[in-house]
């Protein structure tokens, strides 16, 4: 049911050939020379990256509608998620930001998803099998490229609730907790980096004391904690009652960071199906920040580009590919950023 980042490289192409010109995005996204140093852990904000989608697109609009443009403009000076989805080119983007974001002093987010039977629930963002040796060597590849990058690191989002959900068989659902445990321990060894294995949303879990065990099976205690509610709608203050249940469940030994990008105005309830996909009327959440203020919640996080579509649905392109009209709904029906 997630959408990883396909298409990217003329998108991408095109916000970097812009860089040098624009002055929309803050000082944080200015990319660094080659050496840059390495983080330090000591970076207190987040980092917007220069190679966001929707900085192309505002640009590649800027002749059309301007409050289109300007909507696609606020989105792009806001962090979100880097997702790395098993292309050619992931680790010399994750490096590249790393090191930029250690420049400016800030932190990246880095959302691994490429897990063999990916999104076996939702199906809209399945991609050509993976072997459980690939996806271990990609892992090292990438622990390899954040080396020791002040880094946060969104473990497979939908991984452990596709299989807490049944929709894996026993003998891929053995897998996939080997492959988890081997993602956090790889990841969760790096000497800076906020390793956060994903959790799911109340939406599809009423009662989180059920993901104590799967989690703790899954390494949760090689990283910092747990993600929530990433690329859903569900209402912040929700989702921070539901990660608080959690973290007691496992001992109050975990924090949690929380997907805010499009939780605005809260779970679509309409007609339109699936309810997760596109849903129409819905509005940006509040703004990425670390250290947001409830007990246990270690940021807010704009882990979904809200400028990505989930998929083929409510008038979507393909998931992962860059919407600028849904985007721009979004701000326009909000106050963030």
């Amino acid at each position: 049911m997630l959408t990883p980042p396909v298409g990217r490289r003329s998108w991408r192409a095109a916000a970097l050939a812009a860089v040098t010109t624009a002055s929309l995005l803050p000082a944080a996204a200015c990319a660094p020379a080659s050496g840059a140093p390495a983080a330090t852990g000591t970076a207190t904000r987040l980092y917007a990256y220069p190679g966001n989608p929707l900085f192309a697109a505002a640009l590649v609009k800027a002749t059309g509608d301007q409050s289109e443009v300007a909507a696609l403009r606020q989105i792009a000076r806001t962090p979100s998620g880097i997702w790395l989805a098993g292309e050619p080119y992931d680790m010399q983007e994750v490096r590249r930001v790393t090191l930029a974001a250690a420049r400016a002093h800030a932190i990246p987010v880095i959302v691994a998803y490429n897990l063999p039977d990916r999104d076996a629930c939702g199906k809209l963002s399945t991609a050509p099998r993976r072997t459980a040796s690939g996806y271990k060597r990609w892992i090292s590849r990438l622990a390899a490229a954040i080396g020791t990058g002040d880094d946060i690191i969104i473990v497979e989002p939908d991984g452990l609730p596709d299989i807490v959900r049944g929709c894996l068989s026993p003998a891929q659902a053995r897998e996939r907790y080997e492959l988890l445990r081997y993602a956090m321990q790889r990841l969760g060894a790096l000497p800076h980096a906020r390793v956060y294995l994903d959790a799911g949303n109340p939406g599809m879990f009423g009662n989180p004391a059920q993901l104590a065990g799967p989690l703790e099976r899954a390494g949760i205690r090689y990283g910092r904690g747990f993600s929530a509610n990433v690329s859903n709608f569900q209402w912040t203050a929700d989702v921070v009652t539901w990660s608080q249940q959690l973290e007691r469940a496992l001992g109050g030994r975990a924090g949690a960071v929380i997907d805010t990008s499009r939780n605005g105005n809260g779970p679509y309830t309409g007609p339109d199906a699936p309810q997760w996909c596109n849903p129409p009327g819905r509005a940006l959440g509040p703004a990425p920040r670390l250290d947001p203020g409830p007990a246990g919640i270690d940021a807010y996080l704009w882990v979904k580009d809200p400028g990505a579509s989930d998929g083929p649905c409510n008038g979507g392109p393909a998931a992962g590919r860059f919407w600028p009209q849904y985007a721009a709904g979004l701000v326009q029906r909000s106050d963030h950023p």
